[in-house]
């Protein structure tokens, strides 16, 4: 039962604690894996090992090279950039993300060059593309691709 409560059920994620702090400075918060509770401070971080399932970095003040430390999460279900300052070279940087179900990219200044690269990550449900200058051919492009995907624009 200890186990069970410090270890995360057996989830770890070795960047999971780097990250959150990240974000936690950027103004963010993550929802760890097997919690519905945001971590918002750093005083809820847990001690023990953990994985990052969420990442809302809403309107936070990050810039395209930080999104290098978004690669590798392999728990990693939902990333909102939503009116960030993300350009194509920091989408271009995410990578690495197995279980990314949904991406939130709206009010970014991110375009059809690497929107269309999406299809990258064969497994997101959701997009969101709102106030983006993303064309409708490059949506019809990633829905005849990523198939089970909803693309929000």
């Amino acid at each position: 039962m200890i186990c069970l409560l410090t270890c995360g059920c057996g989830t770890h994620d070795p960047n999971s604690r780097a990250v959150t702090e990240f974000v936690l400075q950027a103004g963010g918060k993550v929802i760890p894996v097997n919690s519905d509770l945001p971590i918002d401070t750093t005083g809820k971080i847990p001690e023990g090992d953990f994985a990052v399932r969420e990442i809302d970095l809403t309107d936070a003040k990050i810039k395209d090279l930080d999104m290098k430390k978004f690669v590798d999460l392999p728990y990693l279900e939902s990333l909102n950039l939503h009116g960030t300052n993300l350009t194509n070279k920091g989408l271009a940087n995410i990578s690495g993300l197995p279980k990314l179900q949904s991406l939130e990219i709206a009010y970014t200044r991110v375009t059809d060059e690497e929107v269309s690269k999406l299809t990258r990550f064969p497994q997101l449900r959701k997009i969101f593309l709102y106030g983006t200058a993303v064309k409708p051919q490059t949506i019809e492009d990633l829905k005849a691709n990523l198939r089970d995907c909803t693309i929000y624009k």
